[in-house]
Protein backbone atom coordinates (compact mmCIF):
# COMPACT_ATOMS: atom_id res chain seq x y z
CA UNK A 1 0.00 0.00 0.00
CA UNK A 2 2.76 2.29 0.65
CA UNK A 3 4.41 1.66 -2.49
CA UNK A 4 1.45 2.09 -4.23
CA UNK A 5 1.03 5.57 -2.56
CA UNK A 6 4.62 6.70 -3.86
CA UNK A 7 4.43 5.94 -7.00
CA UNK A 8 1.53 7.86 -7.09
CA UNK A 9 2.91 10.87 -5.45
CA UNK A 10 5.66 10.44 -7.70
CA UNK A 11 3.29 10.66 -11.11
CA UNK A 12 1.86 13.47 -9.44
CA UNK A 13 5.63 15.19 -9.07
CA UNK A 14 5.87 15.03 -12.43
CA UNK A 15 3.25 16.24 -14.06
CA UNK A 16 3.55 19.29 -11.59
CA UNK A 17 7.48 19.43 -12.54
CA UNK A 18 6.16 19.75 -16.55
CA UNK A 19 3.69 22.44 -15.61
CA UNK A 20 6.63 24.54 -13.75
CA UNK A 21 8.89 23.78 -16.79
CA UNK A 22 6.50 24.95 -19.41
CA UNK A 23 5.48 28.26 -17.01
CA UNK A 24 9.15 29.04 -16.30
CA UNK A 25 10.06 28.66 -20.49
CA UNK A 26 7.01 31.17 -21.11
CA UNK A 27 7.96 34.23 -18.57
CA UNK A 28 11.70 33.96 -19.73
CA UNK A 29 9.79 34.75 -23.43
CA UNK A 30 7.55 36.96 -22.41
CA UNK A 31 9.04 40.08 -24.16
CA UNK A 32 10.11 37.67 -27.28
CA UNK A 33 8.67 39.48 -29.99
CA UNK A 34 6.42 36.01 -31.95
CA UNK A 35 6.93 33.57 -29.06
CA UNK A 36 4.18 31.12 -28.83
CA UNK A 37 3.15 30.39 -25.40
CA UNK A 38 4.54 26.45 -24.41
CA UNK A 39 1.47 24.46 -22.94
CA UNK A 40 1.91 21.72 -20.63
CA UNK A 41 -0.23 18.55 -20.83
CA UNK A 42 0.66 15.02 -19.18
CA UNK A 43 -1.51 11.45 -19.63
CA UNK A 44 -2.12 8.85 -17.21
CA UNK A 45 -0.92 5.71 -17.85
CA UNK A 46 -1.66 2.51 -15.93
CA UNK A 47 1.06 0.48 -14.97
CA UNK A 48 1.33 -2.96 -16.66
CA UNK A 49 2.01 -6.34 -15.40
CA UNK A 50 1.37 -8.89 -13.31
CA UNK A 51 3.62 -7.03 -10.04
CA UNK A 52 2.68 -3.41 -10.96
CA UNK A 53 1.63 -1.28 -8.56
CA UNK A 54 -1.95 0.34 -8.65
CA UNK A 55 -2.38 3.84 -10.08
CA UNK A 56 -0.88 5.47 -13.10
CA UNK A 57 2.31 7.26 -14.27
CA UNK A 58 2.57 10.32 -15.93
CA UNK A 59 3.78 10.59 -19.21
CA UNK A 60 4.30 13.61 -20.98
CA UNK A 61 2.59 14.58 -24.16
CA UNK A 62 3.03 17.25 -26.84
CA UNK A 63 0.55 19.78 -26.92
CA UNK A 64 2.39 21.85 -29.26
CA UNK A 65 2.24 26.15 -28.69
CA UNK A 66 -0.53 28.31 -28.23
CA UNK A 67 -1.52 29.44 -31.28
CA UNK A 68 -3.04 32.70 -30.14
CA UNK A 69 -1.65 35.85 -32.29
CA UNK A 70 0.42 38.00 -30.38
CA UNK A 71 -1.14 41.81 -29.60
CA UNK A 72 0.55 44.28 -32.68
CA UNK A 73 2.92 46.85 -30.95
CA UNK A 74 4.05 49.77 -32.59
CA UNK A 75 8.23 49.86 -33.74
CA UNK A 76 8.38 52.46 -36.41
CA UNK A 77 11.28 50.65 -37.89
CA UNK A 78 10.37 49.29 -41.47
CA UNK A 79 12.47 46.57 -41.10
CA UNK A 80 9.86 45.35 -38.17
CA UNK A 81 6.28 43.30 -39.70
CA UNK A 82 3.54 42.25 -37.53
CA UNK A 83 0.88 39.70 -38.61
CA UNK A 84 -2.89 39.64 -38.35
CA UNK A 85 -5.21 36.48 -39.42
CA UNK A 86 -4.52 33.34 -39.60
CA UNK A 87 -0.70 33.35 -40.55
CA UNK A 88 2.71 32.65 -40.37
CA UNK A 89 6.34 33.54 -41.79
CA UNK A 90 7.91 30.15 -43.93
CA UNK A 91 11.65 30.91 -43.31
CA UNK A 92 14.12 28.15 -44.90
CA UNK A 93 16.60 26.39 -42.72
CA UNK A 94 19.73 24.15 -42.42
CA UNK A 95 17.03 21.35 -41.63
CA UNK A 96 13.97 22.31 -43.78
CA UNK A 97 11.43 24.91 -43.93
CA UNK A 98 9.87 26.34 -40.68
CA UNK A 99 7.18 28.51 -39.52
CA UNK A 100 7.42 31.84 -37.26
CA UNK A 101 5.35 34.87 -36.67
CA UNK A 102 8.41 36.56 -35.49
CA UNK A 103 8.46 39.97 -38.19
CA UNK A 104 12.14 41.33 -36.77
CA UNK A 105 13.67 41.27 -40.11
CA UNK A 106 16.69 41.86 -41.71
CA UNK A 107 19.01 42.04 -45.20
CA UNK A 108 22.06 39.58 -45.47
CA UNK A 109 25.14 40.56 -46.99
CA UNK A 110 24.31 38.78 -50.03
CA UNK A 111 21.09 41.18 -50.53
CA UNK A 112 18.85 38.14 -49.33
CA UNK A 113 15.75 39.38 -47.37
CA UNK A 114 16.03 37.04 -43.71
CA UNK A 115 14.36 36.77 -40.20
CA UNK A 116 16.44 38.17 -37.34
CA UNK A 117 18.32 34.59 -37.19
CA UNK A 118 19.79 34.88 -40.63
CA UNK A 119 16.64 32.47 -42.20
CA UNK A 120 15.61 33.49 -45.76
CA UNK A 121 12.40 34.62 -45.76
CA UNK A 122 10.24 32.39 -48.13
CA UNK A 123 8.42 34.55 -50.89
CA UNK A 124 5.16 33.20 -52.52
CA UNK A 125 7.13 31.08 -54.41
CA UNK A 126 8.78 29.20 -52.80
CA UNK A 127 12.18 30.97 -53.05
CA UNK A 128 14.23 33.75 -50.47
CA UNK A 129 13.51 37.00 -51.84
CA UNK A 130 16.91 38.87 -53.24
CA UNK A 131 17.05 42.57 -52.77
CA UNK A 132 19.44 45.60 -53.80
CA UNK A 133 21.09 47.74 -51.43
CA UNK A 134 17.94 50.30 -50.80
CA UNK A 135 17.06 53.86 -50.24
CA UNK A 136 13.65 52.82 -48.95
CA UNK A 137 11.95 49.97 -48.14
CA UNK A 138 7.93 49.60 -48.59
CA UNK A 139 5.95 45.45 -47.24
CA UNK A 140 2.72 45.89 -48.10
CA UNK A 141 -0.18 44.15 -46.29
CA UNK A 142 -0.21 41.30 -48.96
CA UNK A 143 3.58 40.83 -48.29
CA UNK A 144 4.76 42.73 -51.68
CA UNK A 145 8.26 43.95 -50.88
CA UNK A 146 9.02 47.42 -52.49
CA UNK A 147 11.53 49.85 -52.48
CA UNK A 148 14.17 52.68 -53.91
CA UNK A 149 17.20 51.41 -55.56
CA UNK A 150 19.89 53.18 -53.53
CA UNK A 151 21.76 53.88 -56.92
CA UNK A 152 18.81 55.28 -58.06
CA UNK A 153 17.59 57.49 -55.14
CA UNK A 154 14.92 59.70 -57.35
CA UNK A 155 13.64 56.43 -59.45
CA UNK A 156 10.28 54.90 -59.18
CA UNK A 157 10.43 52.01 -56.58
CA UNK A 158 10.00 48.47 -57.94
CA UNK A 159 8.85 45.58 -56.68
CA UNK A 160 11.96 42.33 -55.76
CA UNK A 161 8.58 39.71 -54.74
CA UNK A 162 6.01 38.85 -51.91
CA UNK A 163 6.75 37.30 -48.54
CA UNK A 164 4.57 34.31 -48.32
CA UNK A 165 1.78 34.06 -46.00
CA UNK A 166 0.79 30.69 -44.76
CA UNK A 167 -1.82 29.28 -42.81
CA UNK A 168 -1.73 27.29 -39.60
CA UNK A 169 -1.15 23.45 -40.45
CA UNK A 170 -3.34 20.67 -39.07
CA UNK A 171 -1.85 18.74 -36.32
CA UNK A 172 0.12 20.15 -34.01
CA UNK A 173 3.36 22.27 -34.54
CA UNK A 174 6.80 21.14 -32.85
CA UNK A 175 9.06 23.96 -30.90
CA UNK A 176 12.56 24.44 -32.82
CA UNK A 177 14.79 27.01 -31.83
CA UNK A 178 13.73 30.12 -30.51
CA UNK A 179 10.08 31.63 -31.93
CA UNK A 180 10.76 28.55 -35.22
CA UNK A 181 7.89 26.14 -35.16
CA UNK A 182 7.91 23.09 -37.76
CA UNK A 183 4.85 21.95 -38.82
CA UNK A 184 3.84 18.47 -38.85
CA UNK A 185 5.60 15.63 -40.76
CA UNK A 186 4.55 15.62 -44.14
CA UNK A 187 1.73 18.27 -43.90
CA UNK A 188 0.94 20.42 -46.80
CA UNK A 189 1.25 24.12 -46.41
CA UNK A 190 -1.61 26.39 -47.82
CA UNK A 191 -1.38 29.99 -48.20
CA UNK A 192 -3.20 32.48 -45.61
CA UNK A 193 -6.82 33.62 -46.78
CA UNK A 194 -7.11 36.29 -44.24
CA UNK A 195 -3.61 37.35 -43.39
CA UNK A 196 -1.80 40.19 -43.13
CA UNK A 197 1.32 42.44 -43.01
CA UNK A 198 1.39 45.32 -41.07
CA UNK A 199 4.84 47.43 -41.25
CA UNK A 200 6.41 49.07 -38.26
CA UNK A 201 5.08 46.89 -35.92
CA UNK A 202 5.96 43.60 -34.38
CA UNK A 203 3.74 40.66 -32.71
CA UNK A 204 4.50 40.65 -28.78
CA UNK A 205 5.19 37.19 -27.35
CA UNK A 206 0.98 35.92 -26.45
CA UNK A 207 2.18 35.55 -22.95
CA UNK A 208 0.06 37.01 -20.37
CA UNK A 209 2.84 37.40 -17.16
CA UNK A 210 0.63 38.21 -14.54
CA UNK A 211 -1.70 34.58 -15.49
CA UNK A 212 2.24 32.70 -15.55
CA UNK A 213 3.20 34.11 -12.20
CA UNK A 214 -0.01 33.16 -10.52
CA UNK A 215 0.64 29.57 -12.15
CA UNK A 216 4.18 29.60 -11.02
CA UNK A 217 2.93 30.01 -7.96
CA UNK A 218 -0.23 27.52 -7.59
CA UNK A 219 2.26 24.74 -9.24
CA UNK A 220 5.31 25.69 -6.24
CA UNK A 221 2.39 25.38 -3.78
CA UNK A 222 1.27 21.81 -5.25
CA UNK A 223 5.04 20.98 -5.59
CA UNK A 224 5.64 21.71 -1.57
CA UNK A 225 2.48 19.65 -0.81
CA UNK A 226 3.18 16.55 -2.70
CA UNK A 227 6.98 16.39 -1.57
CA UNK A 228 5.82 16.69 2.06
CA UNK A 229 3.55 13.92 1.45
CA UNK A 230 6.55 12.06 0.15
CA UNK A 231 8.18 12.76 3.14
CA UNK A 232 5.38 11.72 5.50
CA UNK A 233 4.84 8.82 3.70
CA UNK A 234 8.76 7.92 4.15
CA UNK A 235 8.80 8.64 7.52
CA UNK A 236 5.60 5.82 8.48
CA UNK A 237 7.38 3.26 6.34
CA UNK A 238 10.46 3.52 8.17
CA UNK A 239 8.13 3.29 11.54
CA UNK A 240 6.40 0.53 10.04
CA UNK A 241 9.67 -1.23 9.36
CA UNK A 242 10.82 -0.95 12.57
CA UNK A 243 7.84 -1.85 14.11
CA UNK A 244 7.94 -5.23 11.99
CA UNK A 245 11.82 -5.64 13.07
CA UNK A 246 10.90 -5.37 16.39
CA UNK A 247 7.83 -7.69 16.53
Amino acid sequence: MQTDSLYTGMAGLQSIMARMQAVASNLANAQTPGYAAVQAMTQADFYQGSNAPAGADATALNAGPDLTQGPPNHTGDPMNVALSGNAWLQVQTANGNALTRDGSLSVSAAGILTDSAGNPILGTGGQPISLPPLAKLEIGSDGTVSGVASANPAGPAQSYGQIALMATPPGTLTALSGTLYAPPAGATLAPSTDGALHQGYLNDSNVDPTQSMVEMIDDSRSYQLQTDMLKNQGASSQVLNTLVAQG
